[in-house]
């Protein structure tokens, strides 16, 4: 006979039950130790199932594909017994919280902790899929939180890719909001549907809410089938890239790869969140718990019945019948609904407002570094004071480095801007970096022809003045070279002064503009700020002092100009 709601001490199979865990669609999981004292979890199945061959057939095709994985992101299957009617499954015992449990308690995860749920899960997923084995019931208390990241258990309901369906004709088994629409339809669970999982675990987790709701159950379906998830409060490149990795259609669905990419970025770079939404924490009644739904097959009508409203997620495993789910009248009678849940879908298609254009994703700020610029500019006056001829070939060589990282960094935002954020991004940033440095260096011919001429200008009036007998140089004699303070200062004014056109003369926009993002990679931040300006400082009073102290200036490569 089997035994189930086993006791503390109870033997199974040379293990000894500990505790209870939890209960699932298949089976319950229990805290046991083995012949050695180790920790492990031993999840019994339901006597229905182990007393079902063919149940027990899949139990074994699963355990042999999954005992071939070692992944660190999966917890790993140690034993099993699925030739009696006491069949079991021994997993690890991985130590941590559900995420379930971790956002109830702590709240919805940051964009970095996200981030490392999502490529943790991913990864985890592909190693699973490439043993074979589709998941099929992924939600977030099928997920560890642990201290190396994330951990998938529960394969009590997994199912063998290259396998017949071996559950129930007509019976989709599940955890509505967290079971893909196509699944809901009768499709075959396949890599795609596991991701579909993975998305809704992810919007959970930003958001602290089940995706699609609790309640009513044909409300959940319905939200899952039009695509309408609950994002309120993500900025709008996570909402975005979690909204159409939850598509409706498989086919529409944002690669698992795209996701974590945008993901990547809003850690990165951050985004803009519209709407500051309170953080709704879940109670005990909120819990996911694994439904057995039955296929959605053709609508009839039902007589109406006074009934309990019916609850998607309140932690316990149950049977629904599709036919049997009609809207709830403000009688708390079920009403007759000969359309089945087609209402709600065209209620919510009628008030659901229309996407933004583009893909949602908006380019960070090219933010202003003032400090730093003015810092910039009194190196750039006090180098140019002694060593003009340098620093100007320097100054542009630096102008058109910063003009081209701008003009590729601004392309790559527009591409995301149109089509959202991609893996290739970087790699196509890279690849069309020669482009764009043709394009920079032909765009700063203008203002460098300006530029040069204002330098010209200047020295020609300089000289005119000299000649005339209005201004003098210092101690420096007619027909020698200018030195002395009063010449260092002259030639750093017009250095100065040659490079402000470059910086503000015609089409130098995106000059400035790659200034900030080099500044915003290379000194990020207000810290990132004060370090570059103190450093620039630094090295402008090193100028400055050999200035003082009479330090000749040194025109090469430029020819030595001599005083009229």
């Amino acid at each position: 006979m089997e035994r189930m709601g086993l006791e503390p001490g109870t033997e199974i199979g040379g293990y000894t039950v500990v505790a209870p865990l939890g209960s699932g669609g298949m089976g319950t999981v229990y805290r046991a130790v083995d012949g050695g004292g180790d920790a492990v979890a031993l999840k019994m199945l339901h006597p229905h199932i182990g007393s079902d061959a063919v149940a027990r057939d899949r139990l074994r095709r699963e355990v042999h594909a999954l005992q071939k994985l070692r992944h660190p992101g999966v917890a790993a299957i140690l034993d099993a017994e699925a030739d009696s009617t006491e069949a079991f499954l021994v997993t690890e015992l991985v130590p941590g919280d559900n995420l379930e449990e971790h956002v109830r308690e702590r709240g919805p995860l940051d964009a970095e902790e996200l981030l490392d749920l999502a490529e943790g899960l991913r990864d985890a997923l592909v190693a699973v899929h490439g043993a074979g084995v589709v998941h099929r019931d992924l939600k977030p208390s099928n997920v560890i939180v642990g201290d190396d990241g994330p951990v998938l258990i529960d394969f009590g309901i997994a199912q063998a890719a290259d396998d017949s369906r071996l559950t129930a004709e007509g019976m989709v088994l599940g955890t509505p909001g967290y079971l893909a629409p196509e699944l809901l339809d009768g499709d075959e669970p396949d890599t795609s549907s596991d991701f579909w999982g993975w998305a809704a675990i992810l919007a959970f987790a930003a958001t602290g809410r089940d995706p699609f709701g609790t309640r009513p159950l044909e409300a959940v379906l319905a939200r899952a089938r039009s695509g309408d998830v609950d994002l309120a409060g993500l900025g709008p490149l996570t909402t975005a890239a979690l909204r159409h990795a939850l598509a409706p259609a498989a086919a529409d669905r944002t690669s698992p790869d795209d996701v974590v990419a945008a993901l990547t970025v809003v850690v990165a770079e951050g985004e803009s969140i519209a709407d500051e939404t309170d953080t709704a924490l879940l109670v005990a009644d909120d819990l996911v718990g694994t439904t057995v739904l039955a296929a959605e097959p053709a609508t009839v009508a039902v007589a109406s019945r006074t009934v309990p409203p019916a609850i998607a997620n309140d932690g316990h495993t149950r049977a629904f019948d599709p036919t049997d789910l009609a809207p709830v009248g403000a009688d708390g009678e079920w009403e007759e609904d000969p359309e089945g849940v087609d209402w709600i879908n065209d209620d919510l298609d009628a008030s659901e407002e229309p996407e933004p254009e583009g893909s949602g994703y908006e380019r960070p700020p090219a933010r202003r570094r003032w400090g730093t610029l003015l810092a910039a500019a009194l190196l750039l006056g006090s180098a140019g004071a002694l060593y003009p001829g340098v620093t100007l070939i320097v100054f542009a060589v630096l102008v058109l480095i910063v003009r081209t990282a701008g003009s590729t960094v601004e392309a790559m935002h527009g591409r995301r801007e149109r089509a959202g954020v991609r893996r290739s991004d970087r790699a196509v940033a890279t690849a069309t970096v020669p482009w764009h440095l043709l394009r920079s260096l032909v765009g700063l011919i203008p203002s460098l022809v300006v530029g040069a001429s204002v330098v010209v200008i200047l020295l020609g009036l300089s000289w005119w003045l000299i000649g005339d007998g209005r201004w003098v140089i210092g101690d420096s004699p007619s027909g020698q070279e200018p030195q002395g303070l009063t010449a260092a200062i002259l030639v750093g004014t017009i250095v100065l002064l040659g490079a402000a056109v470059v910086w503000w003369g015609p089409l130098s926009l995106m000059t400035r503009i790659g200034a900030r993002r080099v500044l915003a990679v290379v000194a990020p931040g207000r810290t990132g700020a004060l370090v570059a300006t103190v450093v620039l400082l630094a090295a402008s009073a090193v100028f400055l002092a050999q200035i003082f102290s009479g330090s000749e200036i040194t025109w090469a490569p430029l020819p030595t100009p001599v005083l009229p």
